[in-house]
């Protein structure tokens, strides 16, 4: 998204035409960006950092948040540890073990599985990973 909004004077009509249309374009390609994530019961509303399972708002922590956004993102692929924590928490961060990785699995299926003893959508792929499974499809 550019900070700009506006046209600089051009020289030339062609050149203002131009312009206008590369804005409306821009503008159209940032209306079509996915704004809300369905799977399982589960919605999560991007803009609105929102995630409601069968009606009911959940409340996430931001790793949770993140690694439920990550697993929807990525359905029936199976993510390895290292793959996750390069993708969520880069060097800038807090220095997260496999350990730290695990709890946080554990708390998010605490919340969104309809049975956390036995997780039917985010499931643990031994010795591989985890994998986003979506129920009916």
């Amino acid at each position: 998204m550019t900070s700009a909004k506006y046209i600089t004077k051009p020289f030339k009509i062609n050149e203002l035409v131009s312009r206008i249309n590369a804005a409306l374009r821009r503008s159209a390609a940032i209306k079509e960006q996915i704004t809300e994530m369905s799977s399982n019961g589960i919605t999560v509303k991007l803009l609105e950092g929102r995630v409601i399972k069968n009606g009911t708002d959940i409340d996430l922590t931001s790793a949770e948040y993140r690694l439920l956004c990550l697993f929807m993102q990525n359905p029936r692929i199976i993510l390895s540890r290292e793959q996750i924590m390069q993708k969520l928490w880069d060097s800038r961060e807090s220095f997260i073990d496999d350990n730290t990785l695990a709890v946080y699995i554990s708390r998010l299926r605490d919340k969104i599985e309809d049975d956390p003893r036995h997780p039917s959508f985010l499931t643990t792929i031994r010795g591989m990973g985890y994998k986003w499974h979506i129920n009916g499809g």
